[in-house]
């Protein structure tokens, strides 16, 4: 078997570069060949993903939630899709919390070499595709607005930080939201596309599940302050883990037309994605993913079928 690891070397404060002879050596205890690839730019990782998808085996990569979108948005394009296997090193990482894998390298290493996969959902929005969630509204922009040079002095406070030019002037979305069996007219400070159990790291979707074909659709209800009140509700709840019915509409869907007033931009896993109107589809099983399995070979997480 061949596999490619991409890798940005400023990622992790460049943990993961120092750690890189170690890396392929470990890989290579599985894989008859390693390749290694420092990536240039979003725009090389999702490129050289198409590219590998014809050559090697697996794609193994190291980044954070944006890099995974970026493998995501090369792999599924490709009719033949390799393995993936994921070394979480970004800011929050709530792709890695989903699937249990953990930030500590040697440890993510192991996932790949026991060799358990599993096939997760992806999303594709207006031609383009996610791997967790879409989102427009109140805060979502904080997450690809945030400098990089502020999240590594930061972490997590610099989206806080971002977000709170958003308290200054909160805005109510105008949305019609058409589902397999109903369309709803519906104000809403912010809406919600998750294939995830968490989004910004806390993990207010417990009960979702990442391989069932469909979507969780979270619309948080208009109140005080346009909405900004139940915002902050649904995070503190899914932080003490307790139920969110009281601060959102959920539906399930496998199919979503989203009409809205304006030209506001999706937050795409965590990226500036299109502008306006979507068309969103549920890919079921389409990515094979390495993943944890405990020691009666169960998958860890509870989020797969």
């Amino acid at each position: 078997m061949r596999c490619i690891f991409l890798y940005n070397p400023k990622s992790g404060r460049g943990k993961v570069a120092k750690k890189i002879d170690y890396i392929k050596n470990t890989l290579l205890k599985k894989f008859d060949e390693v390749v290694l690839y420092e990536t240039k730019s979003a725009e090389d990782t999702i490129e050289t993903s198409k590219r590998a998808c014809k050559e090697y085996d697996a794609i193994i990569f190291s980044g954070g939630d944006g890099t995974f979108n970026d493998v995501t948005c090369g792999v599924a394009t490709q009719e033949v899709r390799p393995i993936l296997g994921y070394i979480p090193s970004g800011t929050v990482n709530d792709i890695a919390k989903n699937l249990k894998i953990p930030k500590n390298i040697k440890k993510a290493l192991k996932i790949i070499l026991d060799g358990h996969t599993v096939y997760h959902d992806v999303g594709r929005i207006n031609g383009t595709y996610f791997m967790y969630v879409a989102a427009i509204g109140t805060f979502t922009s904080a997450s690809y607005r945030t400098k990089q040079s502020v999240k590594r002095v930061f972490g997590k406070l610099a989206y806080a930080f971002d977000g709170f030019k958003d308290l200054l002037n909160p805005k109510l979305s105008k949305i019609t939201l058409k589902l397999e069996d109903q369309t709803l007219e519906l104000d809403t400070p912010l809406l919600l596309i998750l294939n995830s159990i968490s989004v910004a790291g806390i993990p207010f979707n417990r009960d979702g599940h990442l391989n069932d074909g469909t979507f969780d659709v979270l619309v948080v209800k208009k109140g005080i302050f346009k909405g900004v009140l139940n915002i902050i509700r649904l995070f503190l709840l899914g932080l003490f883990g307790l139920g969110i019915k009281r601060v959102v509409k959920r539906y399930r869907a496998s199919s979503i037309k989203v009409e809205v007033e304006g030209e506001p931009v999706w937050t795409v896993d965590g990226e500036s994605g299109p502008v306006g109107n979507v068309e969103i589809e549920n890919l079921h099983n389409y990515l094979q993913i390495y993943i944890p399995t405990n020691k009666k070979n169960k998958v860890k997480s509870k989020s797969f079928n």
